[in-house]
């Protein structure tokens, strides 16, 4: 090669190494910093609730040991003595204290075991007649066992005690007087442990007494009188006026003079003629001058009588609840925004207002 070529052929070779170590190059580190790691927080511990000495029952204070079981919780007290006390009596504060007792003081398990068994309460059977005669029906429960005169103006209180008798579930007299005692006589309801007892009265029975009150689309004299085919006595009130409801002869021989004021009584029986929609309701009451009488559906009627409630007799199987299922809908007439249905169902026919035909589904199967 001729010597003059030299300089160019440097030239070539220097600009070849150069590009080349610019590709060789390490990229330039970055000047962003690396994320730090973050540091996930371990899961909080529940926080074990320790209830105060003060906050457990004192029965419980000064317990020495305690054992739990599937739904009973077995307690040694400071005394000695033994007790039980279901898992679901228990308060919030107890439960914790005794199960706390249970970790560092557990009650050894004896010998013995605990069966629970089921009672069956027997079935007290309140109907006394079920007939017909033609178009007739008639039906009478059992009065109560021991008929009673109401003190001052207890009415309330005599007629749950007598509703309660038909059903099966007797009412002690003692127990009555603790609730009567020391109220006003004409005005009980000012005494509020008078209130509290017309609740109070329905309880402490070893069966529960099962209540019925009329669905709001019953009309209420009809479902009074299938409720008393069933056997189950009528809790019931006369709003106003009493004298209006009373037998004409008992209003004669005892003017009433008490102006516009309500009295509870209790339905035991009926009878209805289909054919004349005409008929009676057996009231048993609490005065000694007028212990039961009959009045006429047309004397009830226009709100002379309200239904309030039923009860089951005492041992009455429950029914199998089933479900209604709507199976037509007629359109009966429009008020606004609100539709009135006729709806017949697999349990028969009745009425619903709402917003839409799909509302009456909701309504009536999803009892909504």
């Amino acid at each position: 090669m001729p010597l003059r070529h030299l300089p160019a052929l440097a030239a070539a070779i220097v600009l070849i190494f150069t590009v080349a170590a610019c590709e060789r190059r390490s990229p330039k580190a970055s000047s962003t910093k690396p994320a730090a790691k973050t540091t996930v927080p371990a899961p909080a511990k529940p926080t074990v609730y320790v209830p105060t000495k003060a906050e457990v029952s004192q029965q419980f204070q000064d317990a020495s040991k305690a054992r739990f079981d599937e739904r009973y919780a077995i307690v040694e007290l400071a005394d000695g003595r033994r007790t039980m006390a279901p898992l679901a009596s228990l308060t919030k504060a107890d439960h914790a204290w005794l199960k706390q007792l249970a970790s560092t003081s557990p009650l050894p398990k004896g010998k013995s075991s605990v069966q629970i068994v089921a009672t069956t309460v027997p079935a007290k059977k309140t109907i006394e007649t079920a007939k017909m005669e033609g178009t007739l029906e008639t039906v009478q429960l059992c009065p109560p066992s021991v008929i009673r005169d109401q003190i001052g103006g207890t009415c309330m209180m005599y007629a749950r005690v007598h509703w309660l008798d038909i059903a099966g579930y007797y009412v002690e007299t003692g127990d009555l007087y603790k609730i009567i005692n020391n109220t006003p006589p004409d005005q009980p309801w000012r005494a509020p442990h008078y209130v509290a007892g017309l609740e109070g009265i329905m309880t402490g029975f070893p069966a529960k007494p099962v209540r019925h009150r009329p669905p709001p689309q019953a009309a209420p004299f009809d479902w009074a009188r299938e409720e008393l085919r069933k056997g189950r006595p009528i809790l019931a009130a006369f709003p106003r006026e009493i004298w209006q409801a009373l037998p004409p002869g008992f209003v004669a021989a005892h003017p009433w003079n008490g102006g516009s004021v309500g009295h509870q009584i209790v339905i035991n029986g009926f009878t209805w003629d289909s054919a004349t929609q005409k008929g009676t309701f057996h009231i048993v009451n609490s005065w000694n001058e007028l212990m039961e009488f009959d009045l006429t559906t047309e004397a009830a009627g226009g709100g002379a009588l309200i239904i309030e409630q039923s009860m089951s007799p005492i041992g009455e199987i429950a029914p199998e609840a089933v479900k209604e299922i709507v199976q037509k809908v007629t359109l009966l007439k429009a008020v606004g925004s609100t539709n009135l249905y006729e709806v017949q169902t697999n349990l028969g026919t009745r009425r619903v207002a709402a917003a839409s035909e799909a509302s009456v589904y909701e309504l009536v199967e999803q009892e909504r």
